[in-house]
């Protein structure tokens, strides 16, 4: 888990979102992506860059985060084609992908059972829908357990979707897809650090937060001082990371078949 914190760590900056980042990092490596991909909620193509060589399409509804990619990589990078574009309303043609990508992103839709059909027309027979999402089960392992902080933490995360297993899976099927298979990826333990962790690095308001103020702080930072910054950060967290996942499992990777 260390070399992946060492990678999430330059992005997302704060301990409490790179660990996140992490375990999806490890678990979405183990996939093999068939192309023509389309990727959804693409965001600046930062982690996607560390999975995969290619992909083929990717859009996000933030015009400020396809103009960072662009200002960034201009006809390079990761993506192919990248657009400005909200999931609720493709215009890609029916069975134009094997598969379509979404890290992080479905729980935060609006309106989701029409963008997962939607997902479903533009993939071909056979192609696979695989995703990261969050379950109501990680209310269960907060730093407080109660109902205001659960509400308040569903809202502060904007999650629009918090399912069980089986909640997701019936939003899959009746979107048509033809099968649905899970696998665990972030233990109740791990969930818990990661939410001791974020709440005191969003102690604060907006740009005023410890963790935006901490982010500003190592992006003007030497490289030198940064990377050392990280690896101590990386070292203090895996002796606190749980290596069992059992049935307390907070989130659930996701492959949906048509």
């Amino acid at each position: 888990m260390r070399d992946e914190l060492l990678q999430t760590l330059p992005i997302y900056k704060t301990p409490s979102q790179s660990l996140w980042r992490a375990f999806e990092l490890r678990k979405l490596r183990e996939v093999e992506f068939v192309r023509p991909i389309l990727e959804i909620g693409c965001s600046d193509g930062a982690f996607s860059s560390l999975i995969f060589d290619e992909i083929d399409d990717a859009i996000d509804v933030n015009p400020r985060a396809v103009d960072r990619y662009q200002r960034r990589h201009g006809t390079g990078g990761v993506y192919n084609r990248i657009h400005c574009m909200d999931a609720r309303r493709m215009s890609f043609g029916d069975a134009s992908y094997r598969t379509v990508f979404a890290n992080c992103v479905l729980e935060h839709i609006p309106d989701l059972p029409g963008v997962l059909a939607d997902c479903c027309r533009v993939l071909q027979l056979g192609g696979t829908l695989v995703t990261t999402v969050p379950l109501e089960r990680m209310n269960d392992h907060l730093m407080i357990r109660s109902r205001w902080y659960a509400r308040w933490r569903q809202s502060n995360l904007v999650h629009v979707y918090l399912l069980s297993e089986q909640g997701w899976k019936d939003l899959f099927l009746a979107a048509g897809f033809s099968s649905v298979e899970f696998a665990p990826y972030l233990s109740g333990r791990n969930c818990h650090l990661w939410d001791r962790i974020d709440g005191v690095v969003g102690l604060g308001f907006g740009r005023y937060k410890l963790g935006a103020a901490l982010a500003k702080a190592l992006e003007k930072s030497p490289v030198g001082l940064s990377r050392r910054v990280y690896e101590r950060v990386a070292r203090w967290l895996v002796p606190h990371i749980d290596t069992v996942i059992g049935n307390d499992a907070c989130t659930m990777f996701l492959i949906a078949r048509k």
